[in-house]
C-alpha cells in the first residue's frame, strides 16, 4: 500500500467521525433550542399599572387594504401585538404611536377585528364592536376567469368573545363558534353554538355552509364524534345531517 493511501485512510478516519459528532450535536441542539416565535393572543386586560404609570400592553398591528370578491370594497384585518416595552396609556402623539405598533411587530394568530372600505379606501364599518379573537376569516374567491362569480355575497368567521378558562386571554382554549355576514360586514349573525367547529365551507353556489363539528364536551378528543350540519343563508337554518350519525353509528356495531 503506498503512502498516499495510508495518508488518505488516516485523514478520512480522522474527519468523517468528526463530521458526524458535529451533525448529531447541530440536530440535538436544534431539536431542543426553544420556539422563539410566541403566537400572539387577544388579553382581556390590556392596562397595566406600573411605577405609577398607566401603560398598555398591546397595540396593533394590521394588514393593507386587501380586496373583496365580487365588491369593489376593500378590508383590513386588524391584529394584536403584545409589546415588549408597554407604552404609556396618556400620550396623544399620534406620530409616536403609530411608530410604536408597527416596531418589531410580529405575525398574529388571531384577528382582533376587520375594518370594510368603500372603493375610495374611506371606512365604512368595521366587524366588530367589542374585543374578540377571530381564528378563521373565510372570504370566498371566485375561478380564475374574467367571469365574476355573483353567488360570492357573505364572509364566515370563527369568533371567540369570551376568555372561558379564565386565563386572562382569549386564545384556542376558549369556545369559538361560527358566524357569517354580507361582503360590508354587516349583519353578522351567529350560526353555531355549543359545538366545536372543526371545518367549514360555502357549497351549493354559496347558499349554503357545510360544516364538520364535534359537540363540546370534556370528553377527549379521539372519543368525540365528528358530526356534520348544513346552514343554509337565506333561511338561516341550521340543520344536523342526523342520517349520516345514524348510518356511521351502524358501521361501529359492525366495528364491535
Amino acid at each position: 500500500m503506498s503512502k498516499f493511501i495510508k495518508v488518505l485512510i488516516i485523514i478520512n478516519g480522522t474527519i468523517i467521525p468528526v463530521l458526524i459528532i458535529s451533525f448529531g450535536i447541530y440536530l440535538i441542539a436544534a431539536y431542543f433550542k426553544p420556539d422563539d416565535f410566541v403566537p400572539e393572543v387577544v388579553k382581556t386586560d390590556n392596562i397595566i399599572v406600573q411605577d405609577g404609570d398607566t401603560l398598555v400592553a398591546q397595540g396593533l398591528r394590521y394588514t393593507a387594504p386587501m380586496e373583496i370578491y365580487n365588491s369593489t370594497n376593500f378590508y383590513i384585518s386588524v391584529k394584536t401585538k403584545t409589546f415588549k416595552n408597554p407604552g404609556k396609556i396618556e400620550s396623544r402623539d399620534e406620530s409616536r404611536s403609530l411608530k410604536l405598533r408597527y416596531e418589531g411587530a410580529s405575525s398574529s394568530e388571531y384577528d382582533l377585528n376587520i375594518l370594510f372600505l368603500d372603493h375610495k379606501y374611506r371606512v365604512t364599518g368595521r366587524l366588530l364592536d367589542k374585543k374578540a379573537a377571530i381564528k378563521v376569516i373565510d372570504i370566498p374567491v371566485g375561478r380564475n376567469s374574467a367571469e365574476i362569480d355573483t353567488t360570492v355575497n357573505n364572509i364566515a368567521y370563527q369568533i371567540a368573545f369570551n376568555d372561558d378558562n379564565k386565563d386572562g386571554q382569549i386564545d384556542d382554549n376558549d369556545n369559538f363558534d361560527l358566524y357569517i355576514s354580507d361582503l360590508n360586514g354587516k349583519e353578522l349573525t351567529r350560526i353555531t353554538n355549543g359545538i366545536d367547529v372543526l371545518s367549514f365551507a360555502f357549497i351549493n353556489h354559496h347558499s349554503e355552509l357545510f360544516i364538520t363539528y364535534r359537540d363540546r364536551s370534556d370528553m377527549a378528543d379521539e372519543y368525540k364524534v365528528e358530526r356534520f350540519a348544513v346552514y343554509t343563508i337565506d333561511s338561516k337554518q341550521y340543520r344536523k345531517l342526523t342520517d349520516i350519525d345514524k348510518a356511521l353509528n351502524g358501521i361501529q356495531k359492525i366495528l364491535n
